[in-house]
């Protein structure tokens, strides 16, 4: 008994150090998200310099490779090839398996070219011989020749013309992020109304007058949530009905137990999209034996009783879920419980066994208006 008890609590201790954990990491990835968008807002409204400053900002929450093909793109638009080339190299050094990696070196090979084409000159040969000017006195004892004309020609300087390339035209659409990089959160719960169902073993610590042997539970449990879809903490108000048996009669037949409870839990969103979460449970009722006969093994061996009808008694319950959303409605979880009944009058002592549950939760009911 002890042992048992003492593993599932240290599985639940262990559960809730790894959630403590997460809310630091998850905030980090929710301001890195916001940049983000807010980058991509500049980047729509032309102002290049916002982007890429947000970008940055959004790169040290969350060095995401996606930041830094965004920022390249921003330089691109401002036609300032050197920094576009060294956020492209960036990217692709931080993501070597990137699906558009031949689209962007062909994004560097022609911002390398435009680079070493910028500021080329083309200059004429140089000039031939010129004349004197006009007002140069001739050749003293010179005549020229009957029939010929002397023309003197003015100096020229030389002419040197620059060519510049045209500006470049980007006909390519707005930046491109990588799939993987800051995901919305799409699998926030924001219905309210939940209905689950789950099957498992169930292992026996106590009431049993020798050893039993496990047997399977079934529960069927609904609740309805409170707080906001995108909170990291919510409440859940629910009950809990379940069903199990376990052969303690005197000739190994079956005492069945019914139990009804009502269990509060409080869920814990692990990742920022919401798909995996947590839940923590305590829950309190009742539970009712029935097919308890004389000289059961859950009785006093040493009076001789006679039993009339169901036997009702109190039950407590401490559990932890781990659960995976398929879907924003549909999710699949696996929980660990322990449950306790107080030793009774004429019982051979307290009643405690541990569930391990496997099931499904879905969702239903109108959409909460704040979150998602």
């Amino acid at each position: 008994m002890g042992a048992v008890r003492t593993a599932s609590l240290s599985l639940v201790v262990a559960a809730l150090v790894a959630f403590a954990a997460a809310p630091a990491q998850a905030q980090d990835a929710e301001k890195a998200r916001q940049l983000f968008q807010q980058g991509s807002k500049y980047y729509d409204l032309g102002q290049f310099d916002k982007a890429i400053e947000a970008w940055q900002q959004g790169y040290d929450q969350k060095p995401d490779p996606g930041f830094l093909y965004n920022i390249a793109q921003a330089y691109r638009q401002k036609q300032d090839a050197a920094k576009a080339i060294f956020f492209y190299k960036g990217y692709l050094r931080n993501s070597p398996k990137a699906h558009n990696r031949a689209e962007v070196e062909q994004k560097i090979a022609a911002l390398q070219k435009q680079a070493g084409d910028t500021g080329t000159q083309t200059t004429p040969p140089p000039p031939g011989n010129t004349p004197p000017p006009n007002n140069a006195p001739p050749p003293p004892n010179n005549t020229p020749p009957p029939n010929s004309t002397l023309t003197a020609t003015s100096p020229t300087e030389p002419s040197v013309t620059v060519v510049h390339p045209p500006p470049p035209e980007f006909t390519d659409a707005p930046p491109t992020t990588v799939v993987e990089a800051l995901p919305p959160p799409t699998f926030t719960n924001t219905r309210r109304i939940d209905a689950m169902a789950a099957i498992g073993p169930a292992f026996w610590g106590s009431g049993v007058n020798g050893d039993p042997k496990p047997s399977f539970v079934f529960n069927a449990m609904g609740g309805y949530t409170f707080g906001n879809g995108d909170s990291r903490f919510r409440f859940r108000l629910g009950g809990l009905l379940g069903y199990t048996f376990l052969g303690a009669n005197e000739d190994n037949s079956n005492v069945t137990f019914v139990s009804f409870m009502l269990d509060p839990t409080l869920e814990i969103r692990l990742t920022q999209s919401g798909r995996l979460y947590a839940d923590v449970d305590f829950g309190l009722g009742v539970q009712a034996l029935f097919g308890l006969e004389p000289r059961s093994k859950l009785l006093a061996p040493s009076e001789m009783l006679a039993v009339n009808g169901a036997q009702s008694m109190v039950v407590s319950r401490f559990g932890a879920a781990l659960g995976f959303r398929l879907t924003p409605d549909i999710s699949l979880f696996t929980s660990l419980a322990q449950l306790n009944s107080p030793k009774k009058p004429h019982f051979f002592e307290e009643i405690s066994r541990v569930e391990w549950m496997f099931g499904a939760r879905f969702l239903f009911g109108p959409r909460s208006t704040s979150g998602q």
